[in-house]
């Protein structure tokens, strides 16, 4: 009973939107604290981090070209950036690619890139409370 009412994000079904603040007007309880959405970009407020799945991503794989995350990263400077590299296709054939990467200190974990990831089932690149504002025991040791 002690989650019950209590907001969930499911990235995969919609996002944060990077200068939306209404979650802290509505929350009856005062959890979420009112900001601005000035407030929100300037601080920035950090909802969590993201990662990406090798395994899975398109790129990493060796499946396809693909530059949808850091095409709709929100972050400026943006928190995905894209390095270009040759990978070895399922067969040995050689493809040209740009491999998404993930500058932490720039995620605030807004999920937008989890939601358009085309990789269909369980996405290539994932968010994940760690990083968050709200919590020092849930950080991630960045050098």
């Amino acid at each position: 009973m002690a989650g019950f009412w209590t907001p969930r994000l499911i990235m995969t079904q919609g996002y944060c939107e990077y200068t939306c603040s209404l979650c802290g007007s509505v929350c009856p309880t005062g959890a979420i604290t009112d900001i601005t959405a000035r407030e929100k970009i300037e601080r920035p407020i950090k909802i969590g981090s993201v990662y990406v799945d090798r395994g899975r991503c398109l790129p990493w794989s060796g499946n396809a070209p693909c530059i949808v995350c850091e095409e709709v990263c929100p972050t400026s400077p943006k928190a995905i950036y894209l390095k270009k590299e040759t990978v070895s296709r399922p067969g040995g054939k050689k493809l040209a690619v740009q491999l998404p990467f993930v500058d932490l200190k720039q995620c605030v974990g807004c999920g937008i890139c989890e939601n358009k990831c085309p990789v269909k089932g369980l996405p290539a690149i994932r968010t994940i409370s760690a990083g968050e504002s709200r919590s020092l025991k849930n950080q991630i040791l960045l050098l």
